[in-house]
């Protein structure tokens, strides 16, 4: 009697042990990372006061697991020079396939050349410009190919250089899938924002066009922005053309 308990006890636990080690598996998520570069013949910003304004590289990694995503965006100049360097800490919430919810934070540092006098004699140095932003972009899903949300984020500069306060606003709907054949499809992001920086404000219209092929890692996209009325100095209409290449 007493081996058939210490069996059955045997058998229980193992199958405890065995269930356990199944359910953890089912729970498990793995680290996903992926990776893009973009070379752009001019260098632009929503923010007019950090465009390059002239051929560019960008690089963004995306890594992180459970809604949790480290998100930094590098820019240089294309002949290699610094541009700007944003460090963006992720969450990303789905509470269904319907909404979804983006909470996110940063340290930036935008890079500039500057004249600089050191130990009486002019020079010219790459001075960086440190903020700090906070945004928040909840996205309903009407289906794959159709989503609305809106965009709110506010950076504050942490040094003396640079815009003090900007705020930024903006209503998105997205068509990520407009099909053009079996291979080949459109990505259309138009966004129509407002823009404070310090006591200048804007509205703007903008539009970023991706042409993708299904399965291939090099895509062409096109960003467009125009002022629909605005205090904020800068150019009337910019646009840019880029090559992406995922990694």
């Amino acid at each position: 009697m007493k081996i058939k308990l210490t069996l059955c006890l045997i058998l229980f636990l193992h199958s405890l042990a065995f269930s356990q080690k199944q359910d953890s598996i089912k729970v498990s998520q793995p680290l996903s990372a992926t990776a893009n570069v973009q070379f752009t013949n001019n260098g632009v910003s929503l923010f007019p006061n950090l465009s390059l304004g002239r051929p560019a590289v960008i690089a963004t990694l995306s890594v992180g697991k459970k809604g949790v995503y480290f998100e930094p965006e590098l820019r240089w100049g294309l002949n290699g020079k610094p541009w700007s360097y944003i460090y963006w800490l992720r969450y990303k919430y789905r509470k269904s396939e319907k909404f979804g919810i983006t909470v996110g934070a940063h340290p930036s540092y935008i890079v500039k050349e500057t004249d600089v006098q050191i130990n009486g004699v002019n020079d010219k140095r790459y001075v960086a410009q440190r903020y700090a932003a906070v945004e928040l972009a909840p996205t309903y899903y009407f289906s794959k190919k159709f989503s609305l949300g809106v965009y709110a984020l506010q950076a504050t500069r942490l040094d003396n250089n640079g815009i003090k306060k900007s705020q930024f606003y903006s209503l998105m709907p997205r068509f990520p899938f407009i099909g053009l054949s079996k291979s080949y499809y459109l990505s259309f992001y138009p966004q129509i924002f407002y823009l404070s920086l310090d006591t200048d404000s804007g509205t703007y219209f903008n539009e970023t066009l991706i042409l993708s092929k299904k399965n291939f890692p090099i895509s062409l996209s096109s960003v467009f922005t125009t002022k629909i009325k605005s205090e904020i100095s800068g150019d009337k209409i910019v646009w840019n053309v880029g090559l992406n290449i995922k990694l």
